[in-house]
């Protein structure tokens, strides 16, 4: 097997329990959820502190782990409460916690050092430079902007690999679900949109602007900010090979539903490309993996906005990546009205007339669709249909669709479907946007059970044993009844009903499978089967016992308050707020300016370099960053007198190790005391805090750093705001302001 070869976690979103029943019964080596506070998804079902216990417990008696969100940005005043959450579900058995805010991670690390950390994707890392710093402040594990290329996360996974080759630092990437249109962690419109809402999606409120209308300066309304969802599912072997560990599905929002659909799915071709590495090898196992055309068509089924994009893997889609013309749910194309039913048409029989009687009396028609011959769906009743217009508006519009409650085929791949909102015109195109058997058939998966194995010895005159060992943990339990086995006076004990009452797991995750119990006894003797049931009881309890302990064994939390007290000084606790306006009034008083480092350059050249400081932008990706490591000499000595401004991970240490005085910009999203005192720590002097504390920029604040390049000069959003667009400096990156 080649080394470069690693079969990835498959890790399943959880929105509460019904999502993480379905995750796990459909092959989730891990599942990610949230508690009742500081998490991106906070209008997610999530999981109070009473529910949290059952939950992981499920999830680790079928051998899943449990990674927490604790991934939005945290005020001063609240950092006591998240760290004391942190402490709570270390205690209880969490495998992972996925973090953004860098003061919170520090608090972490320092005192609950084996708490394993995943730096969120909210926490902005695109490039290799970013990886050792983010070792250094704690993080085992790095997710990755949706933005880069494949030939980026091979870099990032062997740089982690570089950074700690006994440990090295996982990459997970996201292969399924929804995209941002702007870098996790650095988008601004959702809280100025809002007004002072507080809906951002950095505070876990994100009202989802990517999902609205814009207007465009020729007076063209249309969703300009609006991707498609991701799907990878054709380019797993490309990830595979270049070092991914865990392959993440977006969707806590979602249904149980579609968690279900899309992991078992993604647990199907994760394994199909496993079995062809292990027999072919991972280059020949390339060619030879394919992907069934009925498992892509339920991936669309189950949601698609307007098919899949591969986002930015192979390089930049441009137009492509947008949804078009609605940014929800759009189903498959069924196919054309040719008619619509209504009061005034003429029915063809009298069960026609009935439902159409029917229909009217509740307001609504009936649509004559003719099906597109190349469509590959069928309709049946309890499906949703949605219709459109050609200019791609929505006429009949739910997200769970408008359900069929009549259906009758009226020629040859012509039927007639019902009952809908008036409104519907001949020539609408007709879209299944809900599958009820695909939906009904979601949730009916078998429990997940882990083989075990038993090996059941009887012997005259000596006590029973009971030996099972559960497999994937490598632990084993002897039961020894205090019975003697005696020889039978009537009717022998035979070996099959021993086996038959061993295999009766009930409601243990464990299964013997086909070959997992040997029986040996000896002739003629007499084992009553209570006591075999006793022993097997006993014997799966301790094993379900020892599973769950695995991961708590040993995790008392760390502090009380009152440790904390005394382990940290009372400004960094809460009592005194990182104060945005004095950092915003010192900006101000100064005389420096700051200017794109590629401007600073060439004033430098010019000799107009005064009163300035470059900074690098907060999303330094492609054509910047390339600029920097090509020239990274000259830039130093450039910038030897003045300092850098930095927005981002990926070049401060690089810069600091150079002898470059290192200010930090407000990409870094500094918004509490202990996240200023990690960059501290990292040899950083905060020069601004992030934009989610208010602060003044006199450059104007981006509301959006995208890849996307978006063919508009101006963008009006639906509270009459006009967003201008500008191309940054580097070229390759559109910013919204």
């Amino acid at each position: 097997m080649d080394k470069k070869y690693k079969k990835p976690e498959l890790l399943a979103p959880v929105g509460g329990k019904p999502h993480l029943i379905a995750a796990v019964n459909n092959g989730a080596d891990a599942v990610y959820m949230g508690g009742m506070a500081f998490n991106a998804r906070i209008f997610a079902d999530n999981f109070s502190d009473e529910e949290l216990p059952d939950a992981i417990r499920y999830a680790h008696m079928r051998g899943v782990k449990v990674y927490m969100t604790l991934n939005t940005l945290v005020r001063d005043d609240e950092l006591v409460r998240a760290f004391e959450y942190a402490n709570y579900i270390y205690g209880a058995g969490v495998d992972g916690l996925i973090v953004q805010d860098m003061g919170l991670a520090r608090m972490i690390h320092r005192y609950i050092p084996d708490m394993p950390l995943h730096l969120s994707t909210q926490g902005t890392l695109y490039n290799r430079e970013a990886v050792q710093l983010a070792h250094d402040m704690g993080f085992c594990r790095v997710v990755p902007a949706r933005e880069i290329s494949l030939e980026e996360i091979r870099e990032i996974a062997e740089e982690g690999r570089r950074v700690s080759p006994d440990d090295p630092v996982d990459v997970e990437v996201f292969v399924h679900g929804a995209l941002c249109m702007c870098y996790s962690g650095q988008c601004q419109m959702s809280r100025m949109i809002g007004k002072g809402s507080g809906r951002t999606g950095n505070r876990g409120t994100c009202a989802q602007p990517c999902r609205q209308a814009y207007t465009d300066e020729e007076g063209k309304t249309y969703y300009a900010l609006s991707p498609k969802d991701l799907c990878h599912i054709h380019n797993i072997p490309d990830l595979v090979m270049a070092g991914a560990s865990s392959f993440k599905i977006e969707g806590r929002m979602k249904s149980p539903e579609y968690v279900a659909t899309v992991t078992r799915i993604y647990r199907k071709y994760i394994d199909r490309f496993d079995s062809l590495c292990r027999r072919e090898g991972p280059e020949r196992a390339k060619e030879l993996y394919t992907v069934d055309d009925e498992d892509m068509f339920e991936l669309r089924q189950i949601f698609n906005r307007g098919d899949f994009t591969d986002g930015y893997l192979y390089g930049n889609p441009g137009e492509d990546i947008l949804s078009g013309s609605s940014p929800k749910n759009q189903g498959i194309y069924l196919g054309r009205i040719v008619a619509v039913v209504d009061s005034e048409s003429k029915a063809q029989d009298r069960d026609e007339k009935a439902a159409v009687r029917g229909a009217l009396r509740r307001g609504k028609v009936l649509a004559c669709v003719a099906v597109d011959r190349n469509s590959p769906v069928g309709i049946e009743s309890g499906d949703g249909i949605e219709f459109r217009h050609d200019d791609g508006d929505y006429l009949v519009s739910s997200p769970i669709g408008s359900v069929t409650t009549y259906i009758k085929e009226v020629g040859e791949r012509i039927i007639l479907v019902g009952d809908f909102d008036r409104g519907i015109e001949t020539g609408d195109l007709a879209f299944k946007v809900t599958d009820r058997k695909l939906i009904d058939e979601a949730l009916d998966t078998p429990d997940k059970k882990l083989p075990v194995t038993m090996l059941f010895t009887a012997r005259e005159g000596q006590f029973p044993r009971l030996v099972m060992t559960d497999v994937r943990a490598d632990e084993t339990v002897e039961i020894v009844a205090d019975h003697v086995v005696e020889r039978a006076q009537k009717v022998a004990t035979d070996a099959g009903r021993i086996a038959d009452n061993l295999s009766r797991l009930g409601d243990t995750p464990y299964t013997p499978g086909m070959t997992g119990i040997d029986v040996e006894i000896d002739d003629d003797i007499m084992m009553p089967l209570s006591i075999v049931n006793r022993m097997r009881r006993e014997a799966s309890e301790e094993l379900m016992k020892r599973r769950a302990d695995s991961v708590t064994s040993g995790r008392a939390p760390r502090l009380t308050r009152a440790e904390l007290d005394v382990a940290e000084s009372a400004e960094l606790l809460g009592a005194a707020v990182l104060d945005a306006d004095e950092y915003g009034s010192r900006i101000r008083k100064s005389t420096v300016r700051p200017v794109p480092l590629e401007d600073f350059m060439k004033m430098r050249s010019e000799g107009t370099a005064e009163d300035v400081i470059p900074y690098i932008l907060n999303v330094s990706r492609g054509c910047l960053d390339a600029y920097i490591r090509e020239n990274f000499d000259e830039i130093a000595d450039a910038v030897r007198d003045t300092g850098i401004l930095i927005g981002n991970l990926g070049w401060i240490r690089q810069f600091r190790e150079a002898g470059i005085k290192v200010y930090g910009d407000y990409g870094l999203n500094v918004f509490n005391e202990q996240a200023k005192r990690a960059f501290e720590d990292a040899g950083v002097e905060l020069y601004m805090p992030s934009h989610e504390t208010g602060i003044r920029d006199e450059r104007g604040i981006p509301l959006m750093v995208t890849e996307h390049p978006v063919q508009a000069e101006t963008l009006t959003d639906r509270k009459g705001e006009i967003h201008r667009i500008e191309r940054a400096a580097s070229g390759d990156k559109t910013l919204i302001f």
